[in-house]
């Protein structure tokens, strides 16, 4: 790790002697406010270039919290990659909690990059890693705390490119606007031809419309200032019209060779607790399965894997690096994975010496699921955790979750025999055609897991049930359908309470209101980005965050904007409707989304 002076000294305040950023930062701004570690850098393994050195300079932004954003493997990834080449650094910024955020404006202090404290705006290209639509303000957010342009079209030539990556870059037209371009998919295969791209039209001095032309012709690059859409009187889009050199749909990039790809074995280590403070380890990226409610298989297709080898060496490497007494071995579905009994009983014997835990993210239910606990936790017992999403056999037939209770209660009881004592399900509410009965199986299968353990050990086991609400996503076949009302859903809520009578089984539900506002922006089209405009301009951000989300503000808002946001978040759509991230071409294309919707309905 090389060193490099503070890029001050910069007086920011009136009155103020020269200071520089980092100065003021350390002297006056983090002994007040809470968790300081994470805006002080100097984390171990973080890599910091003298930018006299480098032909590029990029901002990996996180709009969430460090907690949040140090978690993010994605990122891990693309510090890598791009520190990688000897032309360009990359350094890391996240969005600031309110108590950092209100001490930087009334000093009147920009965002500041952790590595070197400089500020966004001194960057060549800013990448947004977006993962969850109730971010959007906080990207707002942080482009103005960093005095940049908010829209795209009011940015000049000396202005940072602002890009966009992530999860749910398969449908976000309500911030398009606001970035140069969104690359959608996978990006290790193709950020460099955009870097590359980048630093040869700096150089240039073009104008930044020329840099969009240029940009188009990278495969997954999606320029929206390239496609423009028109509207019937009645609100639906009429046509998207992509402008010459763009094409007319966008493919999603890929990499296909998994195996070879760059994985972050020394990551940067975080000042300060994070929700997932480990080893983290791809085996696998995509989904064998095609479960019809799931936009990230289609993000994610197709399936890609490493094998046990190079796992068993990207574990060792990473712990020699790191010294986490954690390994997750992460996917969509990681039981899922071609011989995962053999991977974790080869890396369970290499690390069980080294009192290292190996765990496993939420499990399919499938016949495999009764091999696998015994293989886990083979230091602390903690819940194993199962995503059996509904409960009965018809709605798994409409949502094309093949799985049967058997083999979920198959592997319940393998967990209580390793020493679980408590399992955590993940289901939804609100699916296509759900019933009362399917309801009720909720909890119905809940208390048979329950009391399973208490037939093997004479002790009922504690499950966790955690109930999200269905939202049709786009690029799935439920993309047309209504999503279910607020009040619809609180009453299903209510209904799950009244009828579980168990103290041992516990019921969370997600926030009606959020996944309300998450339906918004994830069905809504760019009309949209005047709201959020407005939302940022009455303070609203860290939305995802109950102590700031408030769905009063936006219902006005929403008032204020002569925004309806039921015909975005709950109308059914015609599957012949022009959609608003119709522009982004998949493999599996619509007819066969068509196809599929139609068979969830005949499987009612």
């Amino acid at each position: 790790m090389c060193r490099i002076a503070d890029p001050g000294p910069e007086s920011y305040g009136p009155g103020r002697m020269k200071k520089s950023i980092q100065q003021i930062l350390f002297d006056e701004v983090l002994p007040r406010v809470q968790k300081p570690g994470q805006y002080a850098g100097g984390e171990r393994n973080i890599i910091v270039k003298d930018h006299a050195s480098v032909d590029l300079k990029v901002a990996l932004a996180f709009p969430d919290t460090y907690a949040i954003g140090m978690s993010h493997l994605g990122l891990r990834i693309l510090y890598q990659l791009i520190n990688d080449r000897e032309d360009a650094c990359a350094e890391r910024v996240f969005a600031p909690w309110i108590d950092m955020e209100d001490e930087l404006r009334r000093r009147e202090l920009p965002l500041v990059t952790l590595e070197t404290f400089t500020p966004l705006d001194r960057f060549d290209v800013i990448g947004f890693s977006m993962q969850y639509e109730l971010g959007f303000t906080n990207l707002l957010n942080m482009l103005e705390m960093s005095r940049i342009p908010v829209l795209t079209a009011d940015r000049g030539i000396n202005d940072p490119v602002i890009l966009g990556g992530g999860s749910i870059t398969l449908a976000m037209e309500p911030v398009a606007p606001f970035f140069d371009a969104i690359l959608v998919g996978d990006a290790e295969d193709v950020i460099h031809k955009a870097l590359d791209i980048i630093k040869a039209w700096r150089r240039s001095g073009r104008p930044r419309a020329e840099l969009h032309r240029d940009l188009c012709a990278i495969p997954g690059m999606y320029v929206p200032s390239h496609y423009e859409v028109d509207y019937h009187p009645d609100g639906t889009i009429a046509e998207i019209r992509n402008l010459a050199p763009a094409p007319s749909s966008i493919p999603k990039t890929t990499v296909w060779d998994l195996e070879n790809a760059t994985f972050p074995v020394r990551p940067v280590i975080p000042n300060v607790e994070v929700i997932h403070d480990r080893i983290n380890i791809e085996i696998m990226r995509g989904c064998p399965n095609q479960c019809r409610f799931c936009q990230a298989v289609q993000h994610y297709r197709p399936l890609k894997m490493r094998t046990i080898e190079t796992v068993l060496a990207l574990a060792e490497q990473s712990y020699r690096e790191t010294g986490y007494d954690e390994i997750s071995l992460t996917s969509l579905s990681t039981a899922d994975y071609p011989g995962i009994v053999d991977l974790l009983t080869a890396i369970s014997d290499r690390f069980r010496s080294r009192r290292v835990n190996v765990s496993l993210p939420s499990l399919r239910v499938g016949p495999e699921l009764k091999r696998l606990p015994g293989l886990t936790s083979t230091v602390r017992k903690s819940g194993l955790t199962m995503a059996p999403e509904v409960a009965t056999d018809r709605l798994r037939e409409v949502i094309r979750k093949p799985i049967k209770n058997a083999d979920l209660m198959a592997g319940c009881a393998a967990a209580f025999e390793a020493g679980y004592r408590l399992v955590k399900f993940y289901f939804l509410i609100g699916a296509p055609t759900e019933r009362e009965e399917d309801l009720r199986g909720i909890v119905d299968l809940a208390h048979a897991a329950s009391v399973l353990r208490q037939q093997m050990s004479g002790r009922r086991a504690q499950v966790n049930c955690s109930i999200s609400s269905h939202i049709p996503k786009p690029h799935t076949p439920f993309q047309w359908e209504a999503m279910d009302t607020r009040e619809e859903l609180r009453a299903k809520q209510r209904f799950l309470r009244s009828y579980n009578r168990s103290g041992h089984i516990q019921l969370k539900f997600h926030d009606v209101d959020v996944s309300y506002l998450e339906a918004v922006f994830s069905r809504g089209d760019r009309r949209l980005a005047g709201t959020l405009l407005a939302a940022r301009a009455a303070g609203l951000r860290m939305d995802a965050w109950s102590e700031c989300f408030d769905i009063r503000r936006w219902e006005e808002i929403f008032a204020a904007s002569g925004v309806d946001p039921d015909w975005y978040a709950l109308r059914r759509r015609a599957t012949d409707e022009i959609l608003p991230w119709d522009m982004i071409g998949l493999k599996i294309p619509t007819a066969h989304l068509v196809k599929e919707h139609g068979r969830a309905h005949a499987a009612a």
